[in-house]
């Protein structure tokens, strides 16, 4: 039973991998709430269980691994959003000179940055 629930968490992981590649973001929530239903239901039976496998060993190691690339994913493009922002915000802001030379900052409204679109 065990087995069967980490091959199913794995592919959980890798078709959410898929989804985060498509922008899929509804399809991720999805698979995040499965994700969470599986860990729990693993972790049940791990308590009943006691110990691993070989086979269950090598299949958790493979579920961790695959995990932990989605979250380096998941890292690097937000990293990636966060600075594509960072570039557009800084556009926003521009200077102005008064009538007497002296320089004011000015900001426009950034309605598609803000959200408020």
């Amino acid at each position: 039973m065990l087995t069967e629930l980490l091959i199913r968490l794995r592919d959980v992981i890798l078709e959410e991998r898929q989804a985060a590649k498509k922008l899929l973001v509804g399809k991720m929530l999805e698979l995040t709430a499965q994700k969470e239903s599986l860990l729990k239901e693993i972790s049940g039976v791990i308590e009943i269980v006691g110990a691993l496998t070989p086979e269950e060993k090598e299949l958790s190691e493979t579920v961790f691994s695959e995990n932990l690339r989605n979250a380096y994913f998941f890292l690097s493009a937000l990293s990636w959003v966060r600075e594509s922002m960072g570039f557009f915000g800084d556009r926003m802001f521009h200077e102005f000179y008064e009538e007497d030379g002296s320089k004011v900052a000015g900001k426009f409204s950034g309605v598609l940055l803000s959200g408020r679109i």
